[in-house]
């Protein structure tokens, strides 16, 4: 509406300084409506700019999120730039995990991401959207025809995954599934996992030597799972300490 005012002004404005015969009465015609056209460009100027008839919206959603790479608990982060402020994350949700394409967070250096590991039953991802909304159907009737409604402020996304989640950049997971798929790591983690598992059986029959067939079988299955759980977190600090 704002803007149809200040075409009308202007058009006005103009008649009635060139068209009225009554020169008197048409220059104050002419000078109201002049007045009406700058008074109306100030308040399109200051709803532009300075956001005039509008309010600060939040908006909090949280997600259930899955990993990108089924079978694994992986969050991915792409780097972008080169001070980090617009990286994204990569992810899938319930509903986008049979998608040949997944989910990534808004790229934007106003958008701040941030991961926390900790105990948590479901890994989920609160998204925290701030927009410029108008106050009221009038101001949204005045200023409407900007196109400014609902204006994107900032945006925090805030991903809460378990302890069993790795956290990498897409390239450090690269490397990761290259060298896992290598014959040469492969044979070398089979031979230090049977050394582990022997060692920490010896020592567990020292302890207690009338162990049942049950309790051995037991015993090896803890020690094989122990073992995973350092081999791999000695691979991904492997992984993320080169350059």
């Amino acid at each position: 509406m704002i803007i149809v005012s200040i075409i009308i002004c202007a058009v006005l404005g103009y008649y009635f300084a060139v068209f009225i015969e009554n020169k008197k009465v048409g220059y104050s015609l002419s000078l109201t409506f002049i007045a009406l056209f700058v008074l109306s460009l100030v308040l399109l100027i200051s709803n532009e700019y300075g956001h005039l008839g509008m309010q600060k919206v939040t908006d909090e959603k949280t997600y259930q999120i899955q990993s990108v790479q089924k079978g694994s608990n992986l969050l991915l982060k792409k780097e972008l730039g080169t001070n980090g402020k617009e990286d994204v994350y990569i992810y899938r949700t319930p509903e986008t995990a049979n998608k040949k394409k997944p989910q990534t967070t808004k790229v934007d250096s106003q958008v701040k991401n941030v991961v926390k590991t900790g105990d948590y039953s479901a890994a989920t991802m609160t998204k925290k959207t701030t927009r410029w909304e108008y106050k009221n159907d009038f101001y949204s009737f005045l200023f409407g025809l900007s196109d400014n409604n609902k204006e994107f402020i900032k945006q925090k996304n805030t991903f809460k995954v378990g302890n069993d989640w790795l956290v990498l950049t897409t390239t450090q997971a690269s490397q990761l599934q290259k060298k896992m798929k290598s014959k040469a790591f492969q044979a070398q983690m089979k031979q230090e996992g049977a050394d582990y598992v022997k060692a920490a059986m010896m020592k567990a029959m020292q302890a207690n030597p009338k162990m049942t067939p049950a309790e051995q079988k037991q015993a090896t299955e803890q020690a094989t799972k122990a073992f995973k759980a350092e081999s791999q977190a000695k691979l991904i600090q492997e992984i993320k300490s080169q350059k």
